[in-house]
Parts: C-alpha cells; structure tokens; sequence
C-alpha cells in the first residue's frame, strides 16, 4: 500500500507551486524556533508578574523542551503512518493551543502546560523535511531542506530581539500571542 502523502506511482507528487509549499513550511519552522527563544528574555518579567522563584521560572524553557524531545519523533512516526501534511496541520493546530493557553496565561501553571503543549511544534521540522525530500524535485530538495534549517538559527535569533521589544512596550503575554498569529 502506498502511504497518504506519496503518489501511486511512487515519485514526487506533482506539486506546481513549491515556492508556497516552502513558504508555509518555513513560516511554520519560524513560529517554533521564535518561541524557544523569545521566552528567555522575559523570564524575569514573567518571575515578577506570577511571582515564583528563579528556579521555578525556568520550567517555562525547560518544558518546552522536554516536550519538543518527546513530541518530535513520535509525530514524526505518525507522520509516515498517517501521511506528513496531516501530522504537520495537527502539531501546527496542538502549537496554536499551546499558544493560546500561554497567551491567556495568568498563572504559572497555565503559562507552564501552554509551554508543554507548544512544545509538540518541534515535529515541525521532520515533518517539514519529510514533506520536502517526498513532494519536491530532486534538484531543490537541499535548497529547500537548507532553507527550513536556516530558520531555526534565524528564528532562534530574531526571538532574543523581538521579545525584547514585546516585553518592553507591552506584556510577555504577546510572545504568544505573536506565535499564534
């Protein structure tokens, strides 16, 4: 039997518009790596506002984390059972909760189990590469692979800048806001 998201006989889907396939796949990789960063610099914003200790606000980055690392390979695995588009549109709808949960957050353990669920947007990136090395052209397979990679080093940069901005003219609850848009 032939899986969800390849064609019958085999080869690359026939897919016309690649530049928007890579745009979405791209916007989806950026929304993940900006929110693992863009907590970092408001930490002691969100330690002062939910009053907890330094250690316990750390749980904010760690979470996340931890449950990207659990997340990520078992999407990954569904998303070769049940097809890579379908897992990539549920992980990017359990990330929009998690956002939103984070967002409305005015507590610690809300903002703590947002952070967990947006963790599951890890599986963004092999979901995405799958979808790449599957429906792509050979020749811009690597392009495309490099351009998802690149994002996670650009998103990862441009969180530390942004969340600086957010927090300083409005509240850390727009860092997740920002990642649900």
């Amino acid at each position: 039997q032939v899986p969800p998201d390849e064609p019958a006989d085999g080869g690359p889907a026939d897919r016309q518009h690649y530049g928007v396939t890579l745009a979405v796949l791209a916007v989806a990789a950026m929304s993940f790596a900006l929110l693992q960063t863009m907590v970092a610099p408001a930490l002691p914003d969100m330690q002062q506002e939910l009053n907890v200790s330094t250690s316990s606000i750390t749980w904010v980055l760690t979470i996340y984390l931890l449950t990207a690392s659990i997340a990520t390979p078992i999407f990954g695995r569904l998303g070769d059972i049940y097809g890579k588009e379908h897992m990539l549109l549920v992980v990017l709808i359990v990330f929009a909760l998690g956002c939103l949960l984070s967002g409305l957050s005015h507590s610690f353990a809300l903002l703590v189990a947002g952070r967990a669920v947006q963790g599951a947007g890890g599986a963004v990136f092999p979901l995405a590469f799958g979808i790449i090395r599957d429906e792509f052209p050979a020749e811009r397979v690597a392009t495309g692979i490099g351009l998802i990679s690149a994002t996670f080093g650009i998103g990862g940069g441009a969180g530390l800048v942004v969340s600086g901005v957010l927090v300083d003219h409005l509240s850390y609850e727009w860092i997740f806001w920002l990642g649900l848009a």
